[in-house]
Order: structure tokens, then C-alpha cells, then sequence
């Protein structure tokens, strides 16, 4: 009986203990069979970021570019602009795979360039482009004239000169010619046709014209050489004088007490101030915007010698032309040369032989003119010369060399054609226009001669 019951309190107990284990593990009595945890779900691995494309630059070398600049576009978009021979490269590379073509967008003035190895694909860096840039051809024309001496209006040809000497062009691509013998002003067209803008009397009589400039509103100015004055055309006609009493003498002074002794180049520069070649004064003038005449430079006496201001000398200033930076270049008629005047007013000689007649080309002071007139400068910074006497034009590149752009050397004529091969008769006055197309005054020919850059055959 006691074992019996002890039995079955030794049950009770070891099951009590059994469930107090149970509960100090966290579990109860009633808690379903323990089961093993499932697995935890796993992050799914990410896919690695995609490489980059690569890219390639595009770029090569230049070679023969002489002045100026000249404009490169890459596959009809990006431009780029070189100034100097050697490497170059695009500032946008392309995508690897990428088709490329390499083009000439602007070319420099007075030079034609050409790309090779200019297009493929991009797959690696491109340098072998190469770019190569020649002289021109001066391929000469007759713009307008007959070549008949009169001042008969029309069209190109059939119209008539008589000795023109002075020619500017404007914005638009018009020129205006002084036209001496009958003294009047003369447009022509781009397309050639030629119209009488003043001196017929209709808006005031002119005297002698001999050089001309315009305004940016149109206004012209000119010099009158044996008139002695300096006279403004308004786009109407009107005609009025700016300066210059008329007297055969170089006084300063306001407006009409000024005095000039026969004026020829006339030029403005940047403010408003005109200057003027005093060709028998030995002076270069100054007009200011409110008509008040100084002595720019020269002192009156008649030399070659550089200096400043008025201890410079002259012989017979002729053409004026003006650069961006102010400066001005004077052909100095009767001592052969081309002068240089700063804003300063310092004066050297840069080109030409002193008083040394010829036609041998060169830099900077081993070339010769002959009785320079006109004188033009393009936006590169390349003169063009009117060579009187030689019958030839001259081009003066930014680093001094002087070379015959055409005309045939010594020998007058008319012929028009390549180069030397082409001629004229006296060629007095020289304009250029954006493109570097010059016109010539040919005085003795009566005509508008054109001298155009042609690609080399």
C-alpha cells in the first residue's frame, strides 16, 4: 500500500519537474511539439551597374595656314576654330562606334584647305585627321566699265568710267567710286549695275574726288583734291562741306577755317575721328566728330623720317587705311613706302624700300613699291596696296611679307586672268570685302576690276 502510493508520488513529481523545465525553457505544458524554423528568405543578388560607354576624342593636324583663321565642323554640329598649324582636337569626344566626318565650315581668306582622313568610326582615339591649307589664285575680272571713258549708267559692262580712283565697299556689298573726270560719285552693285549717287549737280556740284569713305549710316565722306576740302554726301544726295576752306594751304582750325593742301586717303577709326592724307601739306589730319582739324602727324616738311607727331616727316601721303587696334597704315607716295602711325601718333616704316622705286616682293623693308595709292585692310589683317606705276596690286600678310597679288609687273593693260597674267592701268584705289574679294579702281581702264580667291588647280 506505502509502496504503492510512494510509486505513484514519485510519478507526480518527476512529471512536475518536467513541466518546470519545460517553462524555464520558454515552452508550456500545452505548447504543440516544437518544429525546426524555415529557412529566411534570402535578398536577391543585384545585377552589376552596366559599363559605360567609352568615348574617343577626334582630332588631327594642320599644316600651311598662313593668316587668319580658319572654322572645322565636326559631323554638321560642333565647330572649332584654329588660328595656328599643329595638333588639334574636337572639345566633344563621340561615343565608341560612333560615324565621324570632319568638314571645312569657314575658310581662311586668301587660302583654301582640305581635309583627308577626315570621316569613320570611332574606335579608339582619332588623330590622323589631317588638314592642309594652300595659297589662293587671284582670279581678276571686270566688275564694271566699259572701258569707254565717259559716265554713262547700266548694267556691268555697258556702263562708263572716267578715271575712277577711289572705292570703297559696304556691309551690304555695294561699291561707291570716286569718278574724277566728271566728278561725280558712283555705285555699283554687287550684281554690277552702276547708278550716279551724287555730283550731277542735283544735291550740290563736287570738285576733284578723289577718296571716299561711309559711315554707318550711310553718310559719305570724300576728299577733294585740288577742291581742298573734305565733303559729306547724305544718303539723298545732299552735299555739304565738313572742313576745308578751299585754299591751297595746312592750317588747323574749326570746320570750314581749317585748310588743307590737297587731301587724298580718307579713313575713320573707332571714335568718330576721320583722318586725312594731306598729300602736299606732308601731313596726316585729324578731324574730329565736331569738325574741329588738327595735325595728327607730320610736320609740314617734306622726308622719310620716323618720330612722333610732328617730328615725323612725310612725301606725299596718299591712302589711309585703319586696323582694330586704332593703328594706321599710310602709303607714302613719294618715297615708295608704307608707313605705320600708332594712336599715339608714332610713326615708322614697316614695308617698303625708302625712296626706292620697284616691285620686288619680300618682307618688311626688302620689298619695293612704286608710287603706292590705295591701300585696304582685311579682318585678318592683310593689306592690299594700289602699285601705281607697276600696275600691280600688292598683299602685305600679318607677319610683313610682301607679295604681287596680280597685275603683270611694269606692263599696263587690261587683260583679265590669273595673277601676273592679268593687267591693269594705274590701279588707284583698293577695297576688300568680308570674303577678301578686292575691288580695284583701274583708273586709266576706266573700269571696276574684281580680283577673287579661287582654289589652285
Amino acid at each position: 500500500m506505502l509502496l504503492g502510493r510512494a510509486s505513484s508520488y514519485g510519478r507526480y513529481c518527476a512529471i512536475a519537474g518536467a513541466i518546470v523545465l519545460l517553462a524555464s525553457c520558454g515552452g508550456r505544458a500545452d505548447d504543440p511539439p516544437a518544429t525546426a524554423d524555415a529557412p529566411a528568405a534570402q535578398p536577391r543578388p543585384e545585377s552589376p551597374p552596366e559599363a559605360p560607354t567609352p568615348t574617343h576624342a577626334i582630332g588631327g593636324t594642320l599644316a600651311g595656314l598662313t593668316s587668319g583663321s580658319l572654322v572645322l565642323q565636326l559631323n554638321s554640329g560642333a565647330d572649332l576654330k584654329l588660328s595656328a598649324d599643329g595638333k588639334f582636337s574636337f572639345a566633344t569626344p563621340l561615343a565608341e562606334g560612333s560615324a565621324y566626318e570632319v568638314s571645312v565650315r569657314t575658310q581662311p581668306l586668301w587660302q583654301f584647305c582640305k581635309v583627308s582622313n577626315g570621316s569613320g568610326n570611332a574606335a579608339t582615339q582619332v588623330t590622323g585627321v589631317t588638314v592642309n591649307c594652300a595659297e589662293a589664285q587671284a582670279t581678276v575680272s571686270t566688275l564694271a566699265g566699259s572701258g569707254t571713258e565717259g559716265m554713262l549708267d547700266g548694267d556691268g559692262l555697258s556702263a562708263e568710267f572716267a578715271r575712277p580712283r577711289g572705292v570703297r565697299v559696304d556691309a551690304a556689298g555695294n561699291l561707291y567710286v570716286t569718278d574724277t573726270r566728271y566728278k561725280l560719285i558712283r555705285k555699283v552693285s554687287p550684281s554690277g549695275a552702276v547708278t550716279t549717287v551724287a555730283g550731277s549737280g542735283a544735291g550740290g556740284s563736287l570738285s576733284d574726288p578723289f577718296d571716299l569713305i561711309l559711315d554707318a549710316a550711310g553718310n559719305i565722306y570724300l576728299t577733294e583734291l585740288m577742291g581742298n576740302t573734305v565733303r559729306k554726301v547724305t544718303p539723298a544726295g545732299v552735299v555739304s562741306t565738313l572742313a576745308g576752306s578751299g585754299s591751297f594751304s595746312s592750317v588747323d582750325g574749326h570746320g570750314i577755317s581749317a585748310s588743307f593742301n590737297q587731301p587724298s586717303g580718307i579713313a575713320f577709326d573707332a571714335q568718330g575721328n576721320l583722318f586725312v592724307g594731306d598729300s602736299q601739306g606732308q601731313k596726316v589730319r585729324k578731324i574730329a566728330p565736331d569738325s574741329e582739324v588738327s595735325t595728327f602727324a607730320g610736320s609740314g616738311a617734306q622726308g622719310t623720317g620716323d618720330g612722333t607727331g610732328g617730328s615725323a616727316t612725310f612725301t606725299v601721303p596718299a591712302g589711309i587705311a585703319m586696323d582694330a587696334a586704332g593703328n594706321m597704315f599710310v602709303t607714302d607716295f613719294g618715297s615708295h613706302v608704307v608707313r605705320k602711325i600708332t594712336p599715339q601718333g608714332e610713326v615708322t616704316t614697316p614695308f617698303g624700300t625708302r625712296n626706292t622705286s620697284g616691285s620686288v616682293d619680300g618682307k618688311g623693308n626688302a620689298a619695293t613699291f612704286s608710287f603706292p595709292v590705295g591701300i585696304a585692310m582685311d579682318s585678318s589683317g592683310s593689306l592690299y596696296v594700289a602699285d601705281s606705276t607697276t600696275h600691280v596690286i600688292r598683299r602685305i600678310t600679318p607677319d610683313g611679307m610682301v607679295k604681287t597679288l596680280a597685275g603683270s609687273k611694269g606692263r599696263s593693260g587690261a587683260r583679265d586672268d590669273v595673277g601676273a597674267a592679268a593687267s591693269f592701268n594705274t590701279p588707284y584705289g583698293v577695297a576688300v570685302d568680308a570674303n577678301g574679294t578686292v575691288y580695284v579702281a583701274d583708273q586709266f581702264n576706266h573700269k571696276i576690276r574684281k580680283i577673287t580667291p579661287t582654289p589652285a588647280p
